[in-house]
């Protein structure tokens, strides 16, 4: 009798500790299939713009429920707590559960490439590597130019975590020539990136040309998909163009723009439609 009575509570006891064990787990991402990403239609991309936990949820949800919005961007550096990373990973383990089958691309954009956070290039790979420990992201933004050694390793480590790199470039300033933005996305192809991601300023309508013709000298060349944009209300064409010139994502909004030249993102989806080609 006592060896059934012991028998029972262990396994109450073990139930217990599993069902803890499974509630205490992180949301893993699913994997995602870059084949996908590369079909037509062009995604849309909404970034999470929020400076605080509550309004990140809030606004998490509002994607979620808005069909027009493919993938979300978790904009870190613009928290007011990006640097707190414990914070950060249990935020966006909880941001992609919002977010279900939606995936998730994790950004710290440093203050080198217009973002809100500067760091050095050390804490940025200690950084990356540990919301890689405990990933909540599909996808994770690497700026091409941090430390090469950096770059490397977090490559590596995401590839093994199944996360995708969108390896990125940004110049706020100007647009580089045609030559060197090809150099620079096909460079990001060679470091290991599943998705080449450039983002120029026009100073005038040919630059924003020059954006669109090196984009589709890139899609000849290389299978990776293409996120490229021409930025400002010069280069929004760029955004709803890209269709056309072999581009795979859009950004878009809802609320609040995290780049300049970005337009709401259901007038963008239905613009794309309008203009992309039939798969």
């Amino acid at each position: 009798m006592k060896l059934q009575k012991f028998a029972a509570l262990t396994l109450a006891l073990s139930s217990i500790f599993t069902f803890q064990m499974t509630q205490a787990q992180p949301v893993s991402p699913s994997p995602v299939e870059l084949a996908e990403l590369a079909k037509l239609p062009v995604k849309t991309i909404v970034p999470i713009t929020a400076k605080t936990k509550e309004q990140a949820l809030a606004q998490a949800k509002i994607i979620a429920n808005n069909p027009d919005a493919d993938l979300a961007e978790f904009r870190i550096d613009l928290l007011n707590f990006a640097s707190d990373t414990k914070q950060v990973i249990a935020l966006g383990h909880e941001l992609k559960q919002i977010l279900g089958s939606k995936p998730v691309i994790a950004t710290i954009r440093t203050h080198n490439e217009g973002g809100q956070l500067t760091i050095s290039d050390a804490d940025y790979g200690k950084t990356y590597q540990a919301y890689l420990r405990q990933p909540f992201m599909d996808m994770l933004d690497v700026e091409m130019f941090r430390d090469p050694q950096v770059v490397k390793s977090t490559v590596k480590l995401a590839h093994e975590k199944k996360v995708l790199i969108v390896m990125s470039n940004h110049d706020f300033k100007k647009t580089p020539d045609e030559a060197e933005i090809v150099q620079r996305l096909l460079k990001q192809d060679q470091l290991g990136a599943d998705i080449l991601k450039i983002a120029v300023m026009p100073q005038s309508k040919q630059d924003v040309f020059t954006l669109m013709n090196a984009t589709l000298k890139v899609s000849q060349q290389s299978k990776k998909p293409l996120l490229t944009m021409s930025m400002g209300k010069l280069g929004t064409i760029s955004r709803i163009a890209t269709a056309n010139m072999g581009g795979s994502f859009s950004f878009g909004m809802i609320g609040e723009a995290s780049a300049p030249g970005q337009i709401d993102v259901t007038q963008l989806k239905q613009l794309l439609k309008t203009v992309q080609p039939t798969p």
